[in-house]
């Protein structure tokens, strides 16, 4: 299959329709982006312990066969939060949604990471991350080139679902420094911007403040079109223990 999708020339990859490339297209197509001067993506604070989480958080499988990441309500001492119990998961949790950068500049969130007996050892040279905040964007599919569009039909191909025109994943990343652009391994359609995972910061809360419109800039050298998703992700850990993290509310505001 994916030699098959390598196999196309470029005459006969531009002739073939943009409308599905695209999981973004039909998000801005049925949806209005958020109004008012906050938008409240996650309230994960006004859930109910041990209940259930609200209908449209649902979960993002990025290979079919992978087992779940269970995402469950809990109270951490004291906060009401969403655990994210990776102990053979692999998956993300999400939330279909419209966002203007330009409206709604600001994300704010907040996380915790408890500490693992792999935390003693010295990172490794591609760490894993143990906490991700992820921001999928919908963008114009005519400035793909040839390569890109085929990376992004070959996904399609593999998970059964189209992505989005780029993603922006803020990362518990040990062993980088904080605000550092990391490129994705597999895409450059993603990029990862390293969160302070410094030991002072393991088992507490953290609280986040981000200026999205900026780091997208920063890292794909172009303005942000509209978020059309907003996640959680914690999976397996790189060493190979069970991850788990906590998520706060996610709020997105019109600065400053």
């Amino acid at each position: 299959m994916l030699l098959a999708g390598c196999a196309g020339t470029p005459e006969t990859e531009s002739a073939a329709p943009d409308d599905d490339l695209l999981a973004s297209t039909a998000i801005v197509q049925r949806m209005q982006p958020a109004d008012g001067e906050r938008v409240e993506v996650a309230p994960f604070s006004r859930l109910s312990p041990g209940g259930p989480l609200a209908q449209y958080w649902e979960p993002y499988v990025l290979q079919r066969s992978n087992p779940l990441t269970a995402y469950r309500p809990v109270n951490m001492e004291g906060h009401v939060c969403v655990e994210a119990d990776a102990t053979n998961g692999y998956s993300a949790l999400q939330r279909l949604i419209r966002i203007s950068p330009e409206r709604h500049p600001v994300v704010e969130w907040s996380w915790r990471v408890p500490r693992l007996a792999s935390d003693a050892e010295a990172p490794s040279k591609r760490p894993t991350p143990r906490a991700r905040l992820m921001l999928a964007f919908h963008g114009d599919p005519e400035k793909l080139d040839f390569e890109q569009r085929v990376q992004l039909r070959m996904a399609k191909a593999v998970t059964g679902q189209a992505l989005p025109y780029s993603s922006l994943i803020y990362a518990w990343l040990k062993g980088v420094p904080a605000g550092t652009v990391v490129p994705s391994p597999y895409t450059e359609r993603v990029r990862l911007i390293a969160m302070d995972a410094s030991d002072s910061n393991l088992d507490r809360w953290v609280e986040m403040r981000r200026d999205v419109r900026e780091d997208y800039r920063r890292a794909f050298g172009e303005e942000p079109g509209d978020i059309v998703g907003v996640g959680i992700f914690t999976d397996v850990d790189g060493s190979g223990a069970p991850g788990r993290a906590y998520y706060g509310d996610i709020t997105f505001h019109s600065g400053p």
